[in-house]
């Protein structure tokens, strides 16, 4: 199927699906994977294909569409927007790769999901007649049982300069093992499972630099002019995540506002009466709509810059790192001041505001997301000292 959506028709799409989001969660939790049954209708409804370049039957839609689908899907089951999101991000990386590379993957059908991993161990690779031998290990592989292809990571051999290098690879998982190890507090339901490559051959024209795409030189460029293709991708990455953190700590207010008790049971105090529930509330509801502010305001500028055929300066290069970081970590604690008002009922894993709570700390627990991280860099250009991340 090829889904001739808009941004308006993809996000009423999402909203749509609530119900039955809200009715698997639990489901999707304990079977750590997303449901069949919503990864069909993700596929029907365009998800995976919003950020997928038109050349290859994908939607290329405004930078951010994604973060705000996320948004959407994470009100009632975060996982589920995680894995939605994420493979319309990858559709986005491959977007970025060798026409080549595209086409194979998506020639003979435009509807085929890619997965990725970004942090392997005990890889090798040895050059070979025309590509490399790549071998190794890459975990935190999001949705990868819906896939048929991933983009990879790791260090090719060369010479001088170039030696040691990163480089994403595009490989058919066909030729891999997916090892089942996802057992998870946090995002439980994204059957985030290992890669295991072993000997197998990833020719020229299925890898590019590491370096090239966070430049916005990615060799994509060459048969997808859109601006999408041209953005700094580590730069720019983390809107691809946070938009789960924003929607899991809204679902969370969305629960508790609805569903609190007139009084509570062990003291038939009139909770909903009580100032100290009400400024909780009140808090955390500005809290959240800080956080999505922040990403607004960055998410227009990105497109602004693409639109312009402009790049962001390292300036704010970094401040989108920043922010989007902040924004987690103030979900984060915006459900955290929830907590107590739930009381007992809050401790069962089942509880919406739980699942909230636990979700958006492993969202701002990605590395791109990492306040420690994001806001040192940040800080340090501030303080006109090089920046510390090469990639950004």
């Amino acid at each position: 199927m090829i889904h001739t959506g808009d941004p308006e028709t993809i996000l009423e799409a999402a909203r749509a699906m609530i119900p039955q989001l809200r009715e698997r969660s639990g489901e999707t939790e304990a079977n750590r994977k997303l449901l069949p049954e919503t990864h069909e209708a993700f596929l029907k409804a365009g998800f995976y294909r919003v950020m997928q370049p038109r050349r290859f039957g994908g939607l290329e839609l405004p930078f951010g569409i994604q973060t705000e689908m996320s948004m959407e899907l994470a009100r009632v089951c975060p996982s589920s927007a995680w894995v939605a999101g994420l493979l319309a991000c990858h559709g986005w990386l491959l977007g970025m790769m060798p026409g080549e590379a595209q086409e194979e993957v998506w020639g003979d059908d435009p509807e085929t999901c890619v997965a990725t991993s970004f942090a392997g161990s005990d890889i090798s690779a040895e050059r070979a007649k025309g590509g490399y031998r790549l071998s190794g290990r890459w975990p935190f592989s999001s949705g990868v049982d819906y896939c048929r292809w991933a983009i990879l990571v790791a260090s090719l051999p060369g010479e001088g300069a170039a030696g040691g290098e990163l480089h994403y690879l595009v490989v058919p998982l066909a030729d891999c093992r997916i090892v089942d190890t996802w057992n998870a507090t946090g995002l439980a339901g994204t059957g985030s499972n290992d890669i295991e490559a072993d000997g197998i051959f990833v020719p020229d024209r299925r890898i590019a630099p590491f370096s090239a795409l966070c430049a916005g030189e990615g060799p994509g460029r060459a048969v997808n002019p859109g601006y999408l293709y041209r953005l700094p991708q580590m730069a720019v990455f983390s809107f691809n995540l946070v938009g789960v953190a924003i929607g899991a700590a809204r679902g969370a207010v969305e629960h508790l506002t609805s569903s609190i008790r007139p009084t509570s049971r062990a003291t038939g105090a009139p909770l909903a009466n009580q100032q100290s529930i009400q400024l909780r509330i009140a808090e955390s509801m500005a809290e959240i709509d800080a956080a999505r502010a922040l990403v607004d305001r960055n998410r227009r500028e990105i497109v602004a810059w693409g639109e312009a055929g402009s790049f962001p300066a390292v300036e704010e290069r970094v401040r989108y790192r920043r922010d989007n970081a902040f924004a987690a970590r103030a979900c984060c604690r915006a459900i955290e001041r929830l907590l107590p008002i739930l009381g007992g009922r809050g401790l069962a894993a089942g509880d919406p505001v739980n699942r909230a709570w636990r979700d958006a700390n492993a969202v701002a627990r990605h590395i791109a997301l990492t306040w420690d991280i994001a806001g040192a860099i940040q800080g340090a250009v501030a303080l006109g000292l090089p920046c510390p991340d090469p990639f950004v």
